[in-house]
């Protein structure tokens, strides 16, 4: 096809284009959608077989043991055995006949206790010559009350005998069957009393195209004893066998069989199981089925609104579609001279449109793109600006932070020198604790200066455990790793730190889990964790509070875990992920460098152990120190 213009060259090539991707996208989707229906339907009918099946099953069980209930009731009562007793013929027949007639019998017969039949009624002849090889009257002839469906060869009847099946129940006449056994069944052959009961139960007499919507089938092996289905003719299809793959499956091997099987003359989603015996054996099958031509008609009706539907979709968007292309391809002309403009370097000028609709809005956002880029011009400056003063910024922060390296530089040579006087102080002051002992000794005990000297001793013996303290902390190490155990190294770090007088207002609460498993860590550098952790609660509590730690074991990680909590001011969501970074605090000027808990949280970590900290603001905050325990881990 050719066309006079490019112009409509172009509108055309676009049609067709999402003419191509709207056809294939909607013939996917009609297709998905109609599998989707269809399955949904099948299902659907599939489940209301379930259901129906399950329905016929359980008439067909509360048939079965309504006649083990009269059998079990009449063999049970003192009637029967009274008028065997006193041989009384006539009342018996009449009894059993009453029994047979309220509870539906086909026939009822007494057996004596080789199972020789003694007595029997039935109605019309229907009864068997000799049912004692049964299931159920063997099991009643052994003292047990049975019920079920058994192949029998009724009696003769107007000359005639054949092999059926029936609903059968027997019960001992007496204890242990010294009296015998006493059994009835339904004849089910040519009985259309159950499929008739359950199809009007289920279906409710309903039709499809001069069809019952639904079948009730009973079989004695592969062939309808039973059913409302009826052959071409109009008659009952009595004698028509079923497929040969479901009395494959369900008689030979005993499986429950669903699906579509073809029913004398038409489609059924049917559901099949086989009916066994007392002994256990597949002696017929149970069958319902729902006529597949009511879903389909349904699955074909939905399928061809949805076509439809879809198809009226299509043109309506095609027609769209067409109008909108042309629109858009109509001034496509007008704005080329205007790009052309703008590539040739002249940006000065605005595009123009008196067309309507999205020309228009083309327009307008082509000159508001010329003023977004002078904008950004001017943008750019200004984040030039920005980034400059931010440099500056940076730099003076970077000063800062020189200076509290300083500062801690400082304060570890302060320390180093804190350690060297404890240590020279530390000798004058055992020479004083010796001589004053000495002295004490020599003192009588009456002596009234003998109490001021052991007060001496006292005060001489708590600057020495101080300056004790304040050596170990202060000690070099390199880092050698030994068993530890929390609870001592925090005691030892709460007499160290706690004679301070930033503690004189702090109540501390320790909560020790006793025989705590040891650590591997060293215990000077996890005493220098503990006092950092401590020294800033008490800044963040303002020297006033409580300070609460608490040791335990956590079983779920083989770890030991102490946690420091503090009444403080709390920290601010926002800081909480950079409180060990170092340089960082929340302190005001002069009070703390932001190294402390950076400093613990390395010691912590090189020895393969985790800190933490959650923390409520205005209530306070919990710093919790986890190590492996009895893990011994080198120390980077």
């Amino acid at each position: 096809m050719r066309f006079g213009s490019s112009r409509l060259s172009l509108k055309a090539r676009l049609i067709w284009s999402y003419l191509v991707i709207l056809a294939a996208g909607g013939l996917v989707t009609s297709l998905v959608g109609t599998w989707i229906v269809s399955s949904t339907i099948m299902m659907q009918a599939r489940r209301a077989v379930d259901h129906d099946f399950a329905t016929i099953r359980t008439v067909y069980e509360q048939q079965l043991q309504a006649l083990k209930l009269s059998v079990e009731f009449a063999a049970g009562g003192s009637a029967v055995r009274d008028y065997l007793a006193r041989g009384a013929a006539g009342p018996l027949s009449a009894y059993l006949e009453q029994v047979r007639r309220d509870a539906g019998f086909d026939f009822i017969c007494l057996t004596d206790q080789q199972g020789r039949v003694v007595f029997r009624v039935s109605r019309s002849g229907r009864s068997p010559e000799n049912a004692s090889s049964l299931g159920v009257v063997q099991a009643a002839l052994a003292g047990k009350v049975a019920a079920a469906t058994e192949v029998v060869a009724p009696g003769r009847a107007g000359g005639a005998g054949m092999e059926g099946m029936a609903l059968m129940a027997a019960a001992p006449v007496a204890p242990s069957g010294a009296g015998g056994a006493l059994y009835g069944g339904v004849l089910l052959n040519g009985n259309f009393e159950i499929v008739d009961h359950v199809w009007e139960l289920l279906f409710r007499g309903e039709r499809f195209q001069d069809v019952d919507r639904g079948s009730v089938t009973i079989f004695q092996r592969d062939v309808r004893i039973s059913t409302n289905v009826r052959t071409a003719a109009g008659d009952r299809a009595v004698g028509t066998r079923a497929p040969g793959q479901i009395g494959a499956a369900v008689l030979g091997r005993g499986e429950i069989w669903r699906g579509r099987a073809f029913v004398v003359k038409d489609w059924y989603i049917s559901e099949y199981a086989p009916i066994r015996n007392y002994a256990g054996e597949a002696i017929g099958m149970l069958s319902v089925g729902i006529l597949e031509s009511t879903y389909a008609a349904i699955r074909d009706q939905v399928t061809l609104s949805f076509f439809g539907i879809a198809t009226a979709g299509f043109l309506l968007i095609l027609g769209v579609t067409y109008y909108m292309i042309r629109n858009i391809t109509r001034p496509i002309s007008e704005m080329v001279a205007a790009t052309r403009n703008i590539i040739a370097g002249r940006f000065d000028q605005e595009v123009r449109s008196n067309s309507p609709g999205e020309l228009a809005l083309l327009a307008e956002s082509f000159n508001a793109m010329l003023k977004s880029l002078s904008q950004m011009k001017a943008d750019l400056e200004e984040w030039g600006r920005t980034l400059e003063e931010k440099v500056k910024q940076r730099t003076e922060e970077l000063v800062a932070m020189q200076a509290r390296v300083a500062q801690a530089e400082r304060l570890a040579s302060l320390g180093m020198l804190a350690a060297g006087v404890a240590h020279e102080v530390n000798n004058p002051l055992g020479a004083i604790l010796a001589l004053t002992g000495l002295t004490a000794e020599d003192m009588p005990k009456s002596d009234p200066n003998r109490e001021n000297l052991e007060e001496v001793i006292r005060q001489t013996e708590r600057c020495r455990d101080i300056v004790k303290g304040l050596l170990e902390f202060s000690r070099q190490s390199k880092g050698a790793t030994e068993p530890i155990d929390l609870n001592r190294v925090l005691q030892d770090t709460l007499s160290l730190v706690g004679k301070q007088a930033l503690f004189f207002n702090i109540n501390v609460v320790c909560r020790f889990e006793p025989q705590l498993p040891p650590v591997i860590a060293d215990r000077s550098q996890f005493q220098q964790v503990f006092i950092n952790i401590l020294m800033n609660a008490v800044q963040a509590m303002d020297e006033r509070g409580t300070i609460t730690i608490e040791t335990r074991r956590n079983a779920a990680e083989n770890a030991v875990e102490a946690a420091i909590s503090d009444t403080g001011q709390g920290i601010p969501p926002e800081q909480i992920g950079r409180i060990f970074d170092p340089f960082f605090t929340t302190k005001e000027g002069g009070r703390g460098t932001g190294l402390g808990l950076s400093i613990a949280y390395g010691i912590v970590t090189s020895h393969h152990g985790r800190i933490s900290v959650q923390s409520d603001l205005g209530k306070g905050s919990t710093f919790t120190v986890r190590m492996p325990a009895e893990v011994a881990v080198p120390v980077r």
